[in-house]
């Protein structure tokens, strides 16, 4: 029987249903895997919660774990950047396997780290740092790993997914669909990570990374969140046929990887249009294998937990081995795509005077800059302004972005900012 001592830092919601399932499932993993599976220290800034609850000594000194002699494996559970990121490099320093669920850890400070594992021989698991109990990582690293990607893309962050659907099936506005989230423990307080893209943005870094065995960073993204979207958005939507979700989308063509984040109108007959509340979905397109999407609970304690312990199993069974091949996480830098030269199809949502002549005026911009109108909405309305929306054809997003700069500076017909929101197309 292989023992594999464990030291674990940070004990809230997803470290103590960690705690929960190492207990409930010891016995079954040394009886299916051969390993016992040691809990020897707990690290976490407030010990007095675990009072009563282990009998696993538990410090607040996060750092005093990392080099210890007696513990093989370090599973990371603080999030941030910063106390984290001095636990995780010191624990592959001194060799240690390392798992984490640390999105943010891995896509802002991985280049530093990987590294560092690569020449001390220690291993980097991280399921649980993309959408949750879904089991993406493992899938492009070992079932996907003979094809070739050229697209992969998600909705990788519960939070927006639960507010959206809930503005869509409630008829509520985002701020209550928000209150709502923070009510039912999927959003934080501060929920600006979730709602502006950035958590995503951290997700897809990673997933593109992977899939593409090309290095892109967070830094390189274009994101926005979905803070400024409007029930009149969702609801018209539906009417044209499609469902406003938040995607992380990543494509490769011979003109290099484009990555973004941002709102989509989803046709409602794609597999992603029907992945509602909380739950994420990862979904792929190769040469080989064509199209695939996998789907499963992407937030909440014991989703990510059992993501976790998946990694520790594994791990787990790989320390020690000397003939196996180490995880590849370092990746020549990838090309950046032209944003500009991307070809999209657009909603758009106008927010003018009630007059004659404003669409002809506002088609001729679009005309110039090579964009044409494949369909016009209207509501009948007795207020200004009256929203004009309209359903384009494609054309560059850089022509796109010059000719909404011009029509919101046409303060004679314009009284809001436009509203613009990609198509998926061709997936």
């Amino acid at each position: 029987m292989k023992e594999v001592r464990i030291g674990l830092l940070g004990a809230g919601v997803v470290g103590t249903s960690l705690l929960q399932l190492l207990d409930k499932n010891r016995e079954k993993i040394q009886r299916h895997y051969g390993i016992n599976l040691q809990l020897t220290t707990i690290a976490t800034r407030s010990p007095g919660k675990l009072q009563g609850k282990t009998n696993v000594p538990v410090t607040d000194n996060v750092l005093s774990v990392t080099n210890r002699s007696d513990i093989d494996m370090i599973v990371e559970l603080i999030g941030g950047t910063d106390t984290a990121y001095q636990a995780v490099r010191s624990a592959l320093e001194h060799g240690k396997t390392v798992i984490t669920a640390n999105k943010a850890l891995l896509s802002e400070k991985g280049r530093e780290l990987y590294p560092i594992a690569a020449k001390t021989g220690a291993e980097l698991g991280y399921e649980a740092a993309v959408a949750g109990s879904i089991p993406i990582i493992r899938t492009l690293r070992d079932g996907l790993s003979s094809c070739e990607f050229e697209v992969i893309c998600g909705i990788l962050n519960g939070t927006t997914n639960f507010i959206l659907t809930k503005m869509e099936q409630e008829a509520w506005d985002y701020v209550t669909a928000l209150k709502k989230a923070q009510e039912l423990g999927f959003a934080e307080a501060d929920p600006t990570f979730d709602v502006e893209g950035i958590d995503a943005g951290h997700k897809i870094s990673l997933l593109a990374s992977l899939a593409f065995r090309e290095y892109v960073s967070f830094a390189s993204l274009s994101v926005k969140g979905i803070s400024d979207l409007q029930s009149l958005d969702i609801q018209s939507a539906l009417s044209l046929g499609y469902r406003i979700k938040l995607l992380g989308i990543s494509k490769r063509s011979s003109a290099g990887v484009l990555t973004k984040v941002h709102p989509t109108l989803v046709p409602l007959d794609h597999p992603l249009a029907n992945v509602m509340n909380e739950s994420n979905a990862v979904f792929y397109k190769t040469k080989e294998a064509d199209s695939g999407m996998i789907t499963g609970k992407g937030a909440g304690g014991m989703p990510t937990a059992s993501a976790v312990l998946s990694d520790i199993i594994y791990y787990a069974s790989r320390l020690g081995s000397k003939d196996i091949a180490k995880e590849n996480n370092l990746f020549p830098e990838a090309k950046a795509f032209p944003e500009p030269d991307n070809m999209v199809r657009y909603y758009l949502r106008f927010s003018t005077v009630d007059k004659p002549g404003v669409l002809a005026e506002i088609s001729q911009v679009l005309g110039r800059h090579n964009i044409s109108i494949a369909s016009v909405q209207q509501k009948e309305s007795t207020s200004e302004p009256v929203s004009v929306i309209v359903v384009t054809h494609s054309a560059t997003e850089g022509e796109f972005q010059k000719s909404l700069q011009e029509i919101d500076t046409m303060s004679n017909i314009i009284k809001q900012k436009t509203v613009a929101i990609r198509l998926l197309e061709n997936l």
